[in-house]
């Protein structure tokens, strides 16, 4: 597609659950692509790093929102601001209380040689300002004190953050490739997804939540 095909269809039309299916396993591809990145400058450009490790963990996260939009789809297709509107209307907590829920549960069904079946790295609640913060001042030169610091100086000074973000990245990664490694996977967990949905919108608890999405994957 090119610019200008672009710039004239950009948000506009409507979305299949089909297509929402697809676009849930080419942000898994994309999120496993800045996570690559992210390694590559980690020692030369931590600050760079450290920004592409925040823009891959928002961008696996969007799997989770979009299976939530799939639900709107079930029934015919629906217009991309119509999913925006319904995405925007979930708080952050529950946003990353489903994110954890659904991956670890992955994890459980489908853990790896060694066995583990939780994350080591767990994100602590309510610090997405901080990390929307990281990620703009990897990119961007601010002012700290009375004076403007570069991205090369706080990359410098905040190397164990781009560290212990790729790690993270790299587990939510790694416990959705099997449900969103294939375009075909993601798009069967998009034609069920008001299933899944209806497993979240039940729960009373997030242990509660972690079963019924356990549940989910073993009939997937």
């Amino acid at each position: 597609m090119t610019l200008q095909e672009f710039l004239g269809t950009v948000r506009k039309g409507e979305l299949t659950v089909e297509e929402i299916g697809r676009g849930m396993h080419k942000s898994y591809r994309n999120a496993c692509g800045l996570i690559e990145d992210a390694e590559l400058l980690l020692d030369g450009r931590p600050a760079r790093a450290l920004s592409l490790a925040v823009l891959a963990i928002e961008e696996i996260a969007k799997v989770v929102l979009l299976a939530h939009a799939a639900t709107s789809a079930a029934s015919g297709p629906v217009a991309w601001n119509e999913i925006q509107t319904l995405l925007d209307l979930r708080s952050h907590r529950k946003k990353q209380i489903v994110f954890a829920a659904y991956g670890t549960a992955i994890l459980e069904k489908f853990g790896g040689a060694d066995g583990k079946s939780f994350y080591e790295q767990s994100i602590p609640g309510g610090i997405n300002p901080l990390l929307d913060f990281m990620k703009q001042l990897g990119f961007y030169v601010d002012v700290a004190g009375g004076k403007f610091v570069s991205p090369d100086e706080f990359g410098v000074d905040n190397r164990e953050w781009a560290v212990w973000l790729i790690g993270v990245g790299k587990e939510r990664i790694k416990s959705f490739e099997r449900l969103h490694g294939s375009e075909e996977a993601s798009v069967g967990v998009a034609r069920r997804a008001d299933e899944l949905v209806a497993f979240i919108s039940e729960a009373s608890s997030e242990a509660e939540l972690k079963d019924r999405i356990r549940e989910f994957i073993r009939k997937t």
